[in-house]
């Protein structure tokens, strides 16, 4: 048979190569890419027309041939970019019984490269009738491509690659990867999603999606992925290559999405653009003339002798707003600085002592304000703080406690900026993360006992906790506000540490919950809370097939947790395999904590079988968990069941992890339309924007895949809705229990794997189900929309629809 090279040209990490032959179909043809040492990668045949296509059309296309009455057919094989190696390109026929390749070809990646811009400069319109054909015939047999690249630590990334072909339940593939010379690296692919799909073109036609990872080296590289179906004669294989630009740009890209505003360059620019002008500051003093309230502020700053003192009286007396006295106190053989000595505004005062505490506390007791303010010594205010605090106390007159954003001044670069949430109790209970300028009412005040001594590191965690425990209400004040200079504060962080520990114990006492504190880092906090009795856990699993991915989910279960007071609901749904009814009995006679009870309506609805589910349980607490979920820390179930311990806590989630350490859910963002995942795609081991990944706290809602309720508190606000069949059921139950006044808290230390996708596949190639999907979401936003308070959970300041923490313009 008479072959014929007749083009070429490169791009996106391939070789297009385009070839004709007689009395051939593309679609009867495969290829493989062979290395000098041997190895074989999988290579697909694209032909150019399609099925009974018009040959004017094909010619269009790039079959030259077409309707020319030769039966002469083009076709393009694309063939991996490999820099390291040349490569023997061949072909073979679908079916044949002999293994002689048809046709072969060299492929060199110094003459493909020449020939390639000859082809670019002389013949654009056949390049770009090659080039990518395999994007755009996306339908033509197994595809294998790369959707993203993420940092995991330790030098590494996970290369997530997705096999996308026809579905057959049984196939089986071979994955090899090379390096650019055609090495074999040694890596184990890792299957994290692994679901039946509705085909892109045809929802009556099912595909099967592998989402695959595997580690390799941070730095740029060229890394060739060739999978093959394993069949009679390998006939059905495709590649993905990426060279060092684009796998640089994936690793780059990563970062670069996943990068929180702390981390952000562009901040100083950002505070360029939305500090107060000239102008801005003179049209405040007109809106606060109009005031008919005026409260006034005592600030409080002790001198300690810093050279930036002066700077930090300096931009109080800037202030816009007028109604305010600045206390500044010195030790008795201090000296205050000397730009307040002439100023009416300002009052000097020297406390008994030398302590922290003795100079804070004399200063609080002499301020005349209506609310008293604590500015470190050295820090700088921007001059609308005031009118900030001020405004925001017009509209939340009972607010006790408010707290603003803040950045580092280091050298007269603003960096390191603190976006704070709103206020958010169980943070609070991690660290202190209101910062220290903090204004307090003056009816607070009253009602508090001031920190003492032995507590003096941590004197302003100390406060702040006191006033939480009257305040009526706590703000956080959306605005940069304060300037911490870099290298001021208590030095001694393991002080600091302890003090702040025994303020929070402290506070525990005070407000009776029985709890043990202890410091998990650096001025970082873990609480454990007392029990009366150990409470039931009912975990609720509803179930249909995949008895693989269950029985995967219940022996985690089983075996890694720690917490004794459990069992396990098993709900089926309208199962049909045998082998899912072989399990559930195999488990029963295997475990007592296991049982399983039948929900008899039709179809898929989540909320239902939930509800059905929990009404079946006995225990004082229900979590519900997916049956493609994994336990990976055996103290999982009792860090979530803590928090049951306080009466203002109503639901708990975990920390969901894909099996290549990849963040999936870290908590869950609710905003106008839209929510998502928060950490999501960050490395297990991140920390996370202000440690939120790393320690608890307050979050909009948490995702059903776990999801752990108080059964007092899912019977109060009705369960699920069960007109949300599939869609934001579980974010809709953690917004009631929110509406409800109870606490959604995301325990960190609560870590799962989700294969999400694995045990229902995917709805948005589903015409039925994406209808159906409409309506929820409709549904869901009508209830919710009006509600969402911008600023609660993501500062006001940062991308309300983005889960990690992004500066918007």
């Amino acid at each position: 048979m008479a072959f014929a090279l007749e083009g070429m040209c490169r791009g996106n990490g391939r070789g297009y190569v385009r070839l004709s032959a007689p009395g051939v179909r593309a679609e009867d043809l495969y290829a493989r890419a062979v290395a000098a040492n041997g190895a074989e990668i999988a290579c697909a045949v694209y032909p150019f027309g399609f099925p009974a296509e018009d040959p004017a059309a094909v010619r269009l296309d790039g079959d030259a041939h077409a309707g020319d009455g030769t039966g002469v057919v083009s076709f393009v094989v694309a063939v991996p970019l490999l820099d390291g190696t040349d490569l023997d390109v061949r072909l073979y026929g679908r079916g044949t019984p002999s293994n002689e390749p048809l046709f072969s070809f060299p492929f060199s990646p110094l003459r493909s490269k020449v020939r390639s811009r000859l082809t670019y400069r002389f013949h654009p319109e056949e390049a770009a009738r090659m080039r990518d054909i395999d994007e755009r015939r996306r339908h033509e047999g197994l595809r294998v491509f790369v959707p993203g690249m993420y940092p995991i630590g330790g030098g590494e990334v996970s290369c997530r690659f997705v096999v996308r072909d026809e579905f057959i339940p049984s196939a089986v593939y071979d994955i090899a990867v090379y390096d650019g010379a055609a090495n074999r690296i040694g890596v184990e692919p890792i299957v994290i999603e692994d679901a039946e799909t509705a085909s892109h073109d045809d929802p009556l036609l099912r595909d099967r999606e592998r989402l695959y990872s595997i580690r390799l080296p941070e730095s740029a590289r060229t890394v060739c992925i060739s999978v093959t179906r394993r069949g009679i004669d390998g006939a059905v294989g495709n590649f993905a290559c990426l060279l060092p630009p684009a796998y640089e740009g994936y690793v780059n890209g990563a970062r670069d999405y996943t990068r929180n505003v702390h981390a952000d360059g562009a901040y100083p620019q950002w505070l360029e653009k939305h500090r107060a002008s000239y102008g801005d500051l003179e049209a405040q003093r007109v809106v606060i003339a109009g005031w008919k309230h005026r409260p006034r502020f005592s600030v409080v700053m002790t001198a300690d002798g810093s050279p930036h003192a002066e700077d930090a009286v300096r931009s109080v007396l800037a202030q816009s707003y007028p109604d305010f006295e600045l206390v500044v106190v010195t030790p008795e053989d201090g000296e205050a600085p000397a730009v307040v000595r002439d100023d009416p505004r300002v009052r000097s005062v020297k406390a008994d002592g030398n302590d922290a505490a003795d100079l804070i506390t004399a200063g609080v007791c002499v301020a005349e304000g209506d609310y008293v303010a604590f500015l470190g010594c050295g820090d700088v205010l921007e001059p609308d703080a005031l009118y900030r605090f001020a405004a925001e106390l017009a509209d939340h007159p009972d607010a006790d406690l408010l707290y603003c954003d803040e950045d580092v001044l280091d050298a007269g670069t603003y960096r390191d900026p603190l976006f704070k949430p709103g206020f958010n109790r169980d943070l609070m209970y991690s660290y202190d993360y209101m910062g220290r300028m903090t204004v307090v009412s003056r009816h607070a005040l009253d009602h508090i006992d001031l920190p003492g001594g032995e507590i003096t590191p941590a004197y302003g965690y100390d406060l702040r906790l006191r006033a939480m425990e009257v305040a009526r209400e706590v703000r956080g004040v959306p605005f940069m506000l304060c300037h911490r200079r870099a290298g001021t504060g208590t030095t001694d962080e393991a002080a600091r540490g302890e003090a702040g520990r025994r303020a929070l114990a402290a506070h525990f006492e005070r407000t009776g919950v029985r709890a043990d504190v202890r410091e998990t880092g650096a001025c970082r906090y873990r609480t454990t809370y007392a029990f009366d009795h150990e409470p039931k856990v009912s975990i609720v699993i509803p179930t249909k097939d995949h008895a693989d991915v269950l029985a995967n989910c219940v022996r985690s279960v089983l075996e890694r947790t720690e917490y004794a007071n459990y069992d396990v609901t098993l709900v089926e749904n309208n199962s049909t395999e045998p082998e899912t009814f072989a399990y559930y009995e195999r488990i029963r006679k295997e475990s007592d904590r296991v049982r399983v009870v039948t929900w008899k309506g039709r179809g898929f609805n989540y909320s239902a079988i939930c509800n059905y589910g929990a009404a079946h349980t006995d225990g004082e607490i229900v979590l519900f968990l997916n049956n493609d979920t994994e336990v990976v820390a055996p103290g999982w179930l009792g860090s979530m069941v803590n928090f049951m311990a306080r009466g203002d806590v109503g639901m708990v989630g975990a920390k969901l992890v894909c099996h290549d350490g990849i963040v999936q859910h870290g908590g869950i963002w609710v905003g106008d339309n839209l929510c998502g995942y928060l950490g999501y795609d960050l490395a297990v081991d991140d920390p996370g924007y202000m440690d939120t990944m790393r320690l608890p706290w307050d979050v909009a809602a948490v995702t059903g895949a776990c999801q752990m309720v108080r059964r007092a508190v899912f019977d109060e606000v009705g369960g699920f809705d069960e007109k949300l069949a599939v869609v934001l059921n579980d974010v809709d139950l953690a917004l009631k229990v929110g509406q409800a006044g109870y606490l959604v808290v995301y325990e960190p230390d609560a870590v799962l794997y989700h294969n999400e996708f694995t045990s229902r596949g995917r709805d948005e190639r589903d015409p039925a189900k994406r209808r159906r999907s409409a309506g929820e979401y409709e549904r869901f936003r009508m209830r919710w929309n009006a509600t969402v308070e911008k600023g609660r959970f993501i500062n006001a300041n940062l991308n309300q629809h983005d889960g990690n923490f992004k500066l918007t313009w």
